[in-house]
Order: C-alpha cells, then sequence, then structure tokens
C-alpha cells in the first residue's frame, strides 16, 4: 500500500512502532506480575527485552541539515537512527519535533519515479482504502528532472502528510513531512510549499552515486 510504503522510510515512524511494542511488552509484564502478587501465584520471570542499538546519523543529514529542518520544523530534533534486526539500516536523515507530533524525513525512493507517480495517482483515485482524505497530487516545477508533491490527510493517525518525490539524474528522493493535527487543511499552491522549498535548497547537495 502506497501510505505504509512511504511511511515506511520515516525513521521516528518506525521508532515509534519500536517504542509502542516495548512499552506493550513492559505493559504487559507489569500486570502479570501485580496479579501474581496479588493471587499469591508463581510465575516465570519474562525474557529480557532486547537492547535497542542505535546508529550514528545518516550522511543524508549533512544535506538535509538542523538549519534547514527548522524551517518546516521549528524545534526540529534529530531523530534516533536505529539498527534493524536484520539486514542493514535504511539511509535516512529524520528530524522530530520536540513533542513528537511533527516529523521531517529524506530518503532515497525505493522505486522508479514513474511508479512513485503512478501509486501516488493510484491512491488519490481511491484514499479511502488506505484510510486517507484530501489527497492531492500536483506537478512540481524546477526541481530536478522531474517532481511532483502529494498531500493527504491520514484519519486514522490524524496527521497533515506532504511527499515531495524528485528525479534528481541518478537518483530519485523522497522528503516526507508529517505532522498531528484534528483538522485537515488545504495544501498551499506547490511553489509556496515550505516543503518544496526545502527541497529545492537541498538538490544540488545530494549524492549522485547508486
Amino acid at each position: 500500500m502506497t501510505v505504509r510504503r512511504r511511511l515506511f522510510r520515516a525513521t521516528a515512524g518506525s521508532l515509534t512502532l519500536l517504542a509502542c511494542g516495548l512499552l506493550a511488552a513492559c505493559d504487559s509484564t507489569a500486570h502479570s506480575t501485580q496479579s501474581a502478587a496479588a493471587t499469591g501465584a508463581t510465575t516465570t520471570a519474562p525474557s529480557p527485552t532486547p537492547s535497542v542499538k542505535t546508529l550514528p546519523p545518516s550522511q543524508l543529514c549533512t544535506v538535509l541539515t538542523k538549519g534547514v529542518a527548522k524551517r518546516i520544523v521549528p524545534d526540529a530534533r534529530l531523530a534516533a537512527r536505529v539498527s534493524p534486526n536484520k539486514g542493514a539500516a535504511p539511509d535516512v536523515c529524520d528530524y522530530t519535533s520536540a513533542d513528537g507530533r511533527s516529523t521531517l524525513s529524506l530518503t532515497p525512493a525505493s522505486r522508479t519515479y514513474a511508479a512513485e507517480l503512478s501509486a501516488a495517482h493510484n491512491l488519490a483515485a481511491n484514499p479511502t482504502s488506505a484510510g486517507m482524505r484530501n489527497v492531492r497530487v500536483d506537478t512540481v516545477n524546477a526541481l530536478g528532472r522531474q517532481a511532483f508533491r502529494e498531500t493527504a490527510y491520514q484519519t486514522q493517525s490524524k496527521q497533515q502528510l506532504t511527499f515531495v518525490v524528485w528525479n534528481a539524474g541518478t537518483r530519485n528522493w523522497v522528503l516526507t513531512f508529517a505532522t498531528g493535527t484534528t483538522t485537515p487543511t488545504t495544501a498551499t499552491t506547490a511553489s509556496n510549499d515550505t516543503v518544496v522549498q526545502a527541497a529545492r535548497s537541498i538538490t544540488t547537495k545530494l549524492p549522485t552515486g547508486q
């Protein structure tokens, strides 16, 4: 699904899911321990929770700097980059607001530009299947060789989402901004979008190799 595919790129989202998983395990353990104490039952000690290994920031953070991030998220903080249990860590630079309600991330696209654009239009044609509203796809000018912006509102998480996807020559890139809000907002024109402007300001600094 397009939304899941794109949101998976954001480290903050992955980190939140991981943290929720760990908290759920802790809550479950605490509940079992308290219940056992109340009834006098004997329980087996739970297995220790694996430690979370953090990695150094991606080199992409020398492109999407804190200064650039603060144009969109004024109190931006570099988010922790977590090592996956298997495979290589995704190449993503991610910032989050102090209250955790907003995130901004830069990552290489996992598919071709044409596939990304097709997926965006498919979502716009059937947004409710992904729990979305107000999905809009706009062409962006003066950004790489080709570019578009996708905006949407995610009804379950109550997040306003902006994806800027562009082809910078040998690679395709995605700059994602997500912010929590109970009121969906109307997207500005692409030329006035701060996420688009940030993408333009960093594109010449992006790595060109595969």
